[in-house]
């Protein structure tokens, strides 16, 4: 299938990544050809078509998914997390282990690297230990922790930089330590 580029870095995001909302990979494509496209539905129709991608739709948004791919949800909202700070993002990349993606945003002095690492309940204690040794002494320059409830932000305590997000029906909320 020939596909053109909007639709070429759209299945790459799908790739790479997995499962996403269709929101997420409009924002992601508008931002990288700097574009307000206010639809992709043609695009992605074409790639569920006559790609291996597929479409669910849940609750306010569509899930677009690589066929046979189960959704990562702690992925989608690591996702998110990255489309906030859209459209400063210079590079970003998904991570094996604890932590989702890294990424890096362009700031006044300098890019800052920022990693995303989704908690979930009863696993505080462990994050918290793990982002000590792998991000103390300013490894990284902010590690944001990605919550399923306020009452976990009392329960993580780490000598990085870090700070707290949740994804609230409103969009990615986020707290300071």
């Amino acid at each position: 299938m020939y596909m053109n580029t909007c639709q070429k870095y759209i299945a790459e995001l799908l790739d790479e990544y997995g499962p996403l909302l269709q929101r997420q990979l409009r924002l992601m494509a508008n931002a990288k050809f700097e574009v307000a496209e206010p639809n992709i539905n043609t695009y992605i129709g074409q790639l569920c078509r006559f790609g291996d991608f597929e479409r669910e739709s849940i609750p306010g948004d569509t899930l677009i998914l690589p066929k046979g791919v189960p959704p990562d949800f702690d992925m989608i909202r690591s996702f998110e997390v990255l489309t906030s700070f859209v459209p400063n993002v210079i590079s970003h990349n998904k991570v094996k282990g604890h932590i989702s993606i890294r990424f890096f945003v362009n700031a006044n002095e300098h890019n800052k690297e920022i990693c995303v690492i989704p908690v979930k309940q009863g696993n505080e204690r462990m994050v918290s230990a793990f982002a000590g040794d792998k991000f103390g002494n300013n490894k990284c320059e902010v590690v944001i922790f990605l919550l399923d409830s306020k009452a976990q932000m009392k329960l993580i305590k780490s000598d990085c930089n870090f700070k707290f997000a949740m994804i609230e029906k409103q969009g990615t909320v986020f707290f300071k330590k």
